[in-house]
C-alpha cells in the first residue's frame, strides 16, 4: 500500500489517463486564446496535434498560472479524501510563480494538518517535470514516504539533464521575446537554439545551432559523455509539432548504443504556447 499521495501540474505532459492508472493525483493548467481559458486535459495524441495545428495556422495562446486559492482546495480535497500525505511534483519554480504559490499553501495547510503536504521543484517542464515524477512513482512503490522520496529526488534532481532545440522561433516573436528581425535573420540561415534548465530551474542557451542535424548532433553528443547507463528511469524524448526530429534521435540510441529503454511524449499546450509547435527535447540522468 502506498504511503504517500504521488500528485503533479499537468505541466507534465503525460496523458491524463495514464496518470489515473499509475494513481498519480494532477491540478489543471491553464491556456488562454481569444480571451477563453481552456484547462489542459489532453489525454490522445490527436487533441495535442490539433493544438499544434492551430499554433500552425497562427493562433496565439498565451498563459495562466494557478492561484492561491485553486492550489490550496485542491490539496485540502486530497487530504480529507485519503488521510495520507502528498508529495507533488511542481513546474519550475524557474518558469512560473505557481512552484511559490504551492509552497506557500502547504506550509499554511502544514501548520494544522496532522497529514503534511512537501512541494517538489522540478527544476524543469514538460517531459522533464514527467521524469521526475516518473522517479517519485518508482520510489513511492517500493514503500518511501513522502519526505524520504522528496530527500531522495531533491539530490537527484541536480543532475537530471533536461536539453531541447527550437526548430522555430516564430512563437518567440509573437510573444515579444525576440523581434521581427531576429526572427527573420533565425529563419533565414535555419537557427536553432540549443537550450537547457539550470541548477535554478531556469532556461539558459547552451548552443546556436544551424541546422537540425547539427541541433540533433548536439543533444547526442552531450548525451554521450555524460548519460548515467545506470540510471533507474529512462530517457524521455519530447516533440511539439513533427516528431520527425525526435524519432530520428531515437533512432540513434538505438542504433548506437542498443538503448531501447525510451519514453517519447508530447510537449503539452502551457509550454507550447511559449516555445511553439516545433521542438526536440532529451531528458536523462547524468552521471554523478
Amino acid at each position: 500500500m502506498d504511503k504517500f499521495v504521488l500528485s503533479t501540474d499537468t505541466c507534465c505532459d503525460e496523458l491524463k489517463s495514464n496518470l489515473k492508472k499509475n494513481r498519480i493525483e494532477y491540478i489543471k493548467m491553464a491556456f488562454i486564446c481569444d480571451g477563453e481559458i481552456f484547462e489542459d486535459n489532453f489525454d490522445s495524441v490527436e487533441e495535442y496535434k490539433f493544438f499544434y495545428d492551430e499554433m500552425k495556422k497562427g493562433k496565439i495562446y498565451s498563459t495562466t498560472g494557478l492561484n492561491h486559492f485553486q492550489i490550496k482546495e485542491y490539496f485540502m480535497e486530497i487530504l480529507e479524501r485519503t488521510k495520507m500525505d502528498i508529495l507533488h511534483v511542481c513546474l519550475s519554480s524557474g518558469l512560473s510563480v505557481t512552484c511559490d504559490v504551492a509552497n506557500q499553501v502547504a506550509e499554511e495547510i502544514n501548520k494544522t494538518s496532522p497529514n503534511k503536504v512537501y512541494i517538489l521543484d522540478s527544476k524543469s517542464a514538460t517531459q522533464g517535470q514527467n521524469a521526475v515524477l516518473t522517479y517519485a512513482m518508482l520510489l513511492r512503490n517500493e514503500g518511501k514516504t513522502a519526505l524520504e522520496t522528496k530527500d531522495i529526488l531533491e539530490k537527484e534532481i541536480k543532475r537530471l539533464c533536461v536539453t531541447f532545440f527550437l526548430g522555430d522561433l516564430e512563437a518567440l516573436k509573437r510573444g515579444g521575446r525576440i523581434s521581427g528581425a531576429q526572427a527573420a535573420i533565425a529563419k533565414m540561415v535555419q537557427l536553432r537554439p540549443v537550450l537547457k534548465f539550470d541548477q535554478e530551474g531556469k532556461l539558459q542557451i547552451i548552443e546556436k545551432a544551424i541546422g537540425s542535424k547539427k541541433a540533433i548532433k548536439s543533444l547526442f553528443d552531450r548525451f554521450a559523455k555524460k548519460y548515467d547507463p545506470n540510471s533507474p528511469i529512462p530517457i524521455f524524448l519530447a516533440y511539439a509539432g513533427d516528431p520527425t526530429n525526435m524519432n530520428e534521435l531515437r533512432k540513434m540510441f538505438e542504433e548506437r548504443f542498443g538503448i531501447t529503454n525510451i519514453i517519447t511524449g508530447p510537449v503539452g499546450p502551457v509550454i507550447c504556447s511559449h516555445t511553439g509547435p516545433s521542438l526536440t527535447g532529451l531528458i536523462y540522468l547524468e552521471r554523478q
